[in-house]
């Protein structure tokens, strides 16, 4: 007994440790640090593209309101022309040479359906530059703004380098 009292008492080992973690952890806490701020660009960048499509047709239908009041087709056709060419510059640079009917196949081929009658296609493509073109404005405005809401910029199309076309 005597020996026995001499013994000391158990010591436990000290409790693990959370830090340092593991690697593990590490590498776990980078993804998602990456995710999170992929995530917010692309947020950005989205709610950015929206706001120029939002202000686009801001602008459309306050030119829409405008010819509702004073009737000039004229004038609301080369504001719808302008519209479309202005938010086409910022998505399409390309777009800024194009007249006539290149401008009028660029906005059908980057339309998710073909939104233009032939009577208004007519009057974008060679209206603006006559003097007086007959179409109709409501058929206009709901080209305009059908093609400005259905319109997905970020979608990029490969060239195939092929300049005769």
């Amino acid at each position: 007994m005597q020996d026995l009292s001499q013994l000391k008492d158990i010591h436990l080992p000290p409790a693990i440790s959370e830090w340092p973690m593991a690697y593990g952890w590490w590498l776990l806490l980078a993804i998602l640090i990456i995710m999170v701020v992929v995530s917010v660009m692309l947020f950005l960048k989205q709610r950015r593209n929206s706001a120029i499509k939002r202000s686009a047709l801001t602008l459309l239908e306050h030119q829409y309101s405008q010819f509702k009041a004073n009737n000039d087709t004229q004038q609301f056709l080369q504001q719808c022309n302008q519209i479309l060419k202005r938010y086409c510059l910022i998505h399409y640079p390309e777009a800024a040479s194009l007249s006539g009917s290149a401008w009028i196949n660029f906005l059908i081929r980057h339309s998710q359906k073909a939104f233009f009658a032939e009577e208004v296609a007519h009057a974008i493509s060679q209206g603006i530059y006559q003097a007086n073109c007959q179409y109709n404005a409501d058929e206009l405005y709901t080209a305009c703004s059908t093609w400005l809401k259905t319109n997905k910029p970020l979608v990029i199309e490969s060239s195939t380098g092929d300049s005769n076309d």
